[in-house]
Protein backbone atom coordinates (compact mmCIF):
# COMPACT_ATOMS: atom_id res chain seq x y z
CA UNK A 1 0.00 0.00 0.00
CA UNK A 2 2.68 2.63 0.98
CA UNK A 3 4.74 1.59 -2.19
CA UNK A 4 1.29 2.12 -4.28
CA UNK A 5 1.23 5.47 -2.60
CA UNK A 6 4.48 6.70 -3.40
CA UNK A 7 4.76 5.61 -7.09
CA UNK A 8 0.95 7.35 -7.18
CA UNK A 9 2.90 10.24 -6.16
CA UNK A 10 5.68 10.08 -7.94
CA UNK A 11 3.20 10.26 -11.24
CA UNK A 12 2.01 13.04 -9.68
CA UNK A 13 4.56 14.80 -9.07
CA UNK A 14 6.44 14.70 -12.59
CA UNK A 15 2.26 15.24 -14.41
CA UNK A 16 2.82 18.42 -12.22
CA UNK A 17 6.02 19.58 -13.34
CA UNK A 18 5.26 18.91 -16.88
CA UNK A 19 1.88 20.27 -16.91
CA UNK A 20 3.33 24.12 -15.48
CA UNK A 21 5.47 24.35 -18.51
CA UNK A 22 2.76 23.94 -20.70
CA UNK A 23 2.28 26.60 -23.32
CA UNK A 24 -1.18 26.66 -22.78
CA UNK A 25 -0.42 26.79 -19.27
CA UNK A 26 1.55 30.28 -19.24
CA UNK A 27 -0.56 31.84 -22.06
CA UNK A 28 -3.74 31.39 -20.03
CA UNK A 29 -2.47 32.66 -16.83
CA UNK A 30 -0.91 35.50 -18.68
CA UNK A 31 -4.31 36.36 -20.29
CA UNK A 32 -6.22 36.07 -16.93
CA UNK A 33 -3.49 38.41 -14.81
CA UNK A 34 -3.99 40.70 -17.76
CA UNK A 35 -7.41 40.66 -17.55
CA UNK A 36 -7.92 41.06 -14.14
CA UNK A 37 -5.21 44.56 -14.55
CA UNK A 38 -7.22 45.32 -17.49
CA UNK A 39 -10.49 44.90 -15.22
CA UNK A 40 -9.04 47.82 -12.48
CA UNK A 41 -9.73 50.59 -15.92
CA UNK A 42 -13.20 49.40 -16.98
CA UNK A 43 -14.90 51.16 -13.64
CA UNK A 44 -16.83 53.39 -15.80
CA UNK A 45 -18.32 50.68 -17.86
CA UNK A 46 -19.75 48.78 -14.92
CA UNK A 47 -23.25 48.42 -15.66
CA UNK A 48 -24.63 50.27 -12.57
CA UNK A 49 -22.52 48.20 -10.19
CA UNK A 50 -20.00 49.21 -7.49
CA UNK A 51 -16.28 49.36 -9.17
CA UNK A 52 -14.99 46.83 -6.71
CA UNK A 53 -18.49 44.18 -7.37
CA UNK A 54 -17.43 44.75 -10.61
CA UNK A 55 -13.80 43.91 -10.61
CA UNK A 56 -14.68 41.12 -8.74
CA UNK A 57 -17.37 39.48 -11.28
CA UNK A 58 -14.74 40.16 -13.44
CA UNK A 59 -11.75 38.18 -11.34
CA UNK A 60 -14.27 35.25 -11.23
CA UNK A 61 -15.19 34.67 -14.29
CA UNK A 62 -11.67 34.69 -15.36
CA UNK A 63 -11.44 32.25 -12.89
CA UNK A 64 -13.85 30.04 -14.29
CA UNK A 65 -13.96 30.30 -17.62
CA UNK A 66 -9.69 29.43 -18.12
CA UNK A 67 -9.97 27.28 -15.21
CA UNK A 68 -12.00 25.51 -17.34
CA UNK A 69 -10.08 25.68 -20.29
CA UNK A 70 -6.84 24.28 -18.50
CA UNK A 71 -8.97 21.58 -16.54
CA UNK A 72 -10.10 19.85 -19.96
CA UNK A 73 -7.43 20.08 -21.92
CA UNK A 74 -4.38 19.71 -19.36
CA UNK A 75 -6.14 16.53 -18.69
CA UNK A 76 -6.57 15.68 -22.11
CA UNK A 77 -3.16 16.39 -22.84
CA UNK A 78 -1.96 14.85 -19.90
CA UNK A 79 -3.37 11.50 -20.28
CA UNK A 80 -4.70 10.84 -23.71
CA UNK A 81 -1.85 12.66 -25.28
CA UNK A 82 0.49 9.25 -23.06
CA UNK A 83 -2.21 6.69 -24.67
CA UNK A 84 -1.49 8.54 -27.88
CA UNK A 85 2.49 8.58 -28.10
CA UNK A 86 2.63 5.21 -26.53
CA UNK A 87 4.57 6.98 -23.27
CA UNK A 88 2.15 5.29 -21.05
CA UNK A 89 3.79 1.79 -21.81
CA UNK A 90 7.40 2.05 -20.38
CA UNK A 91 5.57 3.53 -17.40
CA UNK A 92 3.08 0.84 -17.11
CA UNK A 93 6.07 -2.08 -18.11
CA UNK A 94 7.12 -1.16 -14.54
CA UNK A 95 5.29 -2.23 -11.17
CA UNK A 96 2.63 0.21 -11.67
CA UNK A 97 -0.63 -0.16 -11.88
CA UNK A 98 -3.35 1.59 -14.78
CA UNK A 99 -5.11 2.64 -11.55
CA UNK A 100 -2.28 4.19 -10.08
CA UNK A 101 -1.03 5.84 -13.37
CA UNK A 102 -4.51 7.83 -13.85
CA UNK A 103 -4.79 8.69 -10.45
CA UNK A 104 -1.36 10.09 -10.08
CA UNK A 105 -1.73 12.01 -13.33
CA UNK A 106 -5.51 13.01 -12.27
CA UNK A 107 -3.72 14.63 -9.11
CA UNK A 108 -1.16 16.50 -10.90
CA UNK A 109 -3.41 18.04 -13.39
CA UNK A 110 -5.75 19.09 -10.38
CA UNK A 111 -2.33 20.50 -8.76
CA UNK A 112 -1.53 22.55 -11.90
CA UNK A 113 -5.22 23.92 -12.05
CA UNK A 114 -5.06 24.49 -8.31
CA UNK A 115 -2.37 26.34 -8.51
CA UNK A 116 -3.55 28.61 -11.79
CA UNK A 117 -6.84 29.37 -9.51
CA UNK A 118 -4.68 30.03 -6.78
CA UNK A 119 -2.46 32.76 -8.85
CA UNK A 120 -5.65 34.05 -10.51
CA UNK A 121 -6.87 34.58 -6.91
CA UNK A 122 -3.43 36.26 -5.49
CA UNK A 123 -4.09 38.32 -8.80
CA UNK A 124 -7.43 39.36 -7.86
CA UNK A 125 -6.99 40.34 -4.66
CA UNK A 126 -4.31 42.50 -5.64
CA UNK A 127 -6.34 44.14 -7.96
CA UNK A 128 -9.38 44.86 -5.26
CA UNK A 129 -6.99 45.78 -2.47
CA UNK A 130 -5.15 48.41 -5.08
CA UNK A 131 -8.53 49.89 -6.49
CA UNK A 132 -9.92 50.17 -3.00
CA UNK A 133 -7.09 51.68 -1.26
CA UNK A 134 -7.66 54.37 -4.22
CA UNK A 135 -11.18 54.49 -3.94
CA UNK A 136 -10.66 55.35 0.06
CA UNK A 137 -7.65 57.86 -0.77
CA UNK A 138 -10.13 59.76 -3.09
CA UNK A 139 -12.96 59.46 -1.24
CA UNK A 140 -11.67 60.56 2.35
CA UNK A 141 -13.94 57.68 3.95
CA UNK A 142 -14.32 54.13 4.45
CA UNK A 143 -16.56 51.75 1.61
CA UNK A 144 -19.96 51.31 2.37
CA UNK A 145 -20.40 47.94 3.40
CA UNK A 146 -22.50 46.52 1.03
CA UNK A 147 -20.36 47.52 -1.73
CA UNK A 148 -16.97 46.16 0.80
CA UNK A 149 -14.82 43.22 -0.24
CA UNK A 150 -14.72 40.48 1.97
CA UNK A 151 -11.49 38.98 1.02
CA UNK A 152 -12.09 35.38 2.63
CA UNK A 153 -15.07 35.63 0.59
CA UNK A 154 -12.77 35.68 -2.51
CA UNK A 155 -10.60 32.93 -1.66
CA UNK A 156 -13.90 30.44 -0.50
CA UNK A 157 -14.90 31.04 -4.29
CA UNK A 158 -11.40 30.00 -5.63
CA UNK A 159 -11.26 27.61 -3.19
CA UNK A 160 -14.71 26.13 -4.71
CA UNK A 161 -13.70 26.56 -7.96
CA UNK A 162 -11.00 23.74 -7.42
CA UNK A 163 -13.88 21.65 -6.46
CA UNK A 164 -15.63 22.25 -9.47
CA UNK A 165 -12.53 21.99 -11.46
CA UNK A 166 -11.73 18.78 -9.39
CA UNK A 167 -15.16 17.00 -10.76
CA UNK A 168 -14.77 18.55 -14.40
CA UNK A 169 -10.97 17.56 -14.41
CA UNK A 170 -12.51 13.75 -13.88
CA UNK A 171 -14.87 14.10 -16.45
CA UNK A 172 -12.56 15.18 -19.19
CA UNK A 173 -10.48 12.15 -17.71
CA UNK A 174 -13.47 9.48 -17.97
CA UNK A 175 -13.79 10.69 -22.03
CA UNK A 176 -10.07 10.68 -22.59
CA UNK A 177 -9.27 7.23 -20.96
CA UNK A 178 -11.50 5.47 -24.37
CA UNK A 179 -11.43 8.40 -26.81
CA UNK A 180 -9.33 7.84 -30.21
CA UNK A 181 -8.67 11.43 -30.63
CA UNK A 182 -7.77 14.14 -28.54
CA UNK A 183 -10.27 16.48 -30.47
CA UNK A 184 -13.07 14.13 -29.37
CA UNK A 185 -11.83 14.35 -25.38
CA UNK A 186 -11.20 18.03 -25.67
CA UNK A 187 -15.21 18.37 -26.72
CA UNK A 188 -16.66 16.47 -24.86
CA UNK A 189 -14.97 17.80 -21.65
CA UNK A 190 -16.57 21.48 -22.75
CA UNK A 191 -19.71 19.41 -23.56
CA UNK A 192 -19.68 18.33 -20.51
CA UNK A 193 -18.98 21.84 -18.97
CA UNK A 194 -21.70 23.48 -20.69
CA UNK A 195 -24.27 20.64 -19.49
CA UNK A 196 -22.87 21.41 -16.39
CA UNK A 197 -23.71 24.95 -16.32
CA UNK A 198 -26.71 24.86 -17.62
CA UNK A 199 -28.26 21.56 -15.65
CA UNK A 200 -30.38 23.77 -13.76
CA UNK A 201 -32.05 24.83 -16.53
CA UNK A 202 -32.20 22.38 -18.28
CA UNK A 203 -34.00 19.85 -15.45
CA UNK A 204 -36.75 23.20 -14.89
CA UNK A 205 -37.22 22.64 -18.58
CA UNK A 206 -37.37 19.00 -18.37
CA UNK A 207 -39.87 18.35 -15.59
CA UNK A 208 -42.04 20.97 -17.76
CA UNK A 209 -42.34 18.93 -20.52
CA UNK A 210 -41.76 21.30 -23.02
CA UNK A 211 -39.94 19.61 -25.93
CA UNK A 212 -38.57 16.16 -26.69
CA UNK A 213 -34.87 17.79 -26.66
CA UNK A 214 -35.61 18.69 -23.26
CA UNK A 215 -35.71 14.80 -22.22
CA UNK A 216 -32.31 14.09 -23.79
CA UNK A 217 -30.78 17.14 -21.59
CA UNK A 218 -32.35 16.20 -18.98
CA UNK A 219 -30.90 12.83 -18.93
CA UNK A 220 -27.55 13.62 -19.18
CA UNK A 221 -28.31 16.30 -16.00
CA UNK A 222 -28.61 13.69 -14.47
CA UNK A 223 -25.43 11.66 -15.29
CA UNK A 224 -23.36 15.18 -14.73
CA UNK A 225 -22.93 17.61 -11.52
CA UNK A 226 -24.38 21.04 -11.70
CA UNK A 227 -21.28 23.25 -11.51
CA UNK A 228 -23.25 26.05 -10.83
CA UNK A 229 -23.54 25.28 -7.61
CA UNK A 230 -19.94 26.11 -6.63
CA UNK A 231 -20.42 29.96 -7.75
CA UNK A 232 -19.82 31.42 -4.11
CA UNK A 233 -18.91 34.91 -5.39
CA UNK A 234 -21.90 36.65 -2.87
CA UNK A 235 -19.91 35.08 -0.25
CA UNK A 236 -17.29 38.43 -1.09
CA UNK A 237 -19.17 41.29 -1.02
CA UNK A 238 -20.55 42.92 1.92
CA UNK A 239 -20.79 41.43 5.20
CA UNK A 240 -22.10 38.10 3.57
CA UNK A 241 -21.17 34.75 5.26
CA UNK A 242 -21.01 31.56 4.15
CA UNK A 243 -22.57 28.60 5.35
CA UNK A 244 -19.94 25.85 6.73
CA UNK A 245 -22.56 22.72 6.02
CA UNK A 246 -22.81 24.41 2.56
CA UNK A 247 -19.31 24.28 1.98
CA UNK A 248 -19.05 20.73 3.61
CA UNK A 249 -21.67 19.40 0.97
CA UNK A 250 -20.15 21.05 -1.94
CA UNK A 251 -16.78 19.50 -1.00
CA UNK A 252 -18.97 15.79 -0.83
CA UNK A 253 -21.00 16.49 -3.68
CA UNK A 254 -18.02 17.17 -5.71
CA UNK A 255 -15.62 14.46 -3.65
CA UNK A 256 -18.92 11.70 -4.96
CA UNK A 257 -18.71 13.05 -8.74
CA UNK A 258 -15.19 13.25 -8.80
CA UNK A 259 -15.04 9.37 -7.59
CA UNK A 260 -17.35 8.60 -9.63
CA UNK A 261 -16.29 9.32 -12.77
CA UNK A 262 -12.47 8.62 -12.25
CA UNK A 263 -13.65 5.09 -11.17
CA UNK A 264 -15.52 4.76 -14.48
CA UNK A 265 -12.38 6.24 -16.21
CA UNK A 266 -9.67 3.39 -14.23
CA UNK A 267 -11.99 0.69 -15.15
CA UNK A 268 -12.18 1.76 -18.98
CA UNK A 269 -8.29 2.29 -18.98
CA UNK A 270 -8.15 -1.23 -17.47
CA UNK A 271 -9.42 -2.86 -20.40
CA UNK A 272 -8.11 -1.02 -23.19
CA UNK A 273 -5.34 -2.08 -25.68
CA UNK A 274 -2.64 0.07 -26.15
Amino acid sequence: MRAAIQRTLAIAGNTFREAIRMRLFLLLLVTGVVSLAGGLYFQEFNLGSGELRFIADFGFGAMTLFGSIVAVVATVQLIFGEIEHRTVLPILAKPVSRGEFLLGKLIGAWGTVCCFVGMLALALILALWIRESQIIARSGSEIASEDSINYLGVLLFAAMQCMRLMVLACITAFFSSYASSSMFAVFMGFFAWIIGQLRGVLVEQWNQGEASLFSVSGFLSLIVPDLRLFDLGAAAFGASSFDGGQVVGLVLYAGVYATLYGCLAALVLKNREF
